[in-house]
């Protein structure tokens, strides 16, 4: 996309499991992956009359942006709508571990920390290997020329 943004539904479950574990869990999988390709915000769209659908951004932890008036037509009436987003920069600085923590608990959430701390430094390692790599390659041609 050209500006790494997205727009999300409210994601269409059963009425029992309306406000679940599992509807906050798949808002939170679509949400991790699509910040760990690269987009910079994801934002939600809902009906201001939609009690239920109000309240799964806020747990998100997503932020209130505004108010559209007379956003739509639906069913041959005017809906308003709020507006809620999330920045990736929000998302690093600590609403994905309070997500994760939230769902899994403190004890997953710290293994998931210590997990990505992990995979970070490994990822730091293979990125200092290549830049040595090419660093003797160039010296190599230097030498040859």
């Amino acid at each position: 996309p050209k500006n790494l943004n997205v727009q999300m539904e409210l994601p269409i479950v059963k009425p029992t499991s309306d406000a679940s574990v599992e509807q906050l869990e798949a808002c939170f999988l679509l949400m991790d992956r699509l910040f760990a390709h690269g987009y910079r915000r994801v934002q939600m769209c809902v009906d201001t009359q939609d009690v239920r659908g109000k309240r799964l951004p806020s747990r998100l932890g997503m932020t209130q942006e505004g108010q559209i008036p007379k956003h739509m037509i639906v069913k041959e009436a005017n809906r308003d709508s709020l507006i809620y987003g999330m920045l990736n920069s929000d998302w690093d600085k600590g609403a994905r571990a309070f997500l994760y923590k939230k769902l899994h608990g403190a004890a997953a959430e710290k293994a998931n920390s210590a997990i990505v701390g992990k995979e970070e430094a490994a990822q730091e390692q293979v990125d200092q290997l290549r830049e040595k790599r090419e660093a003797e390659a160039k010296e190599k041609e230097k030498k040859k020329a």
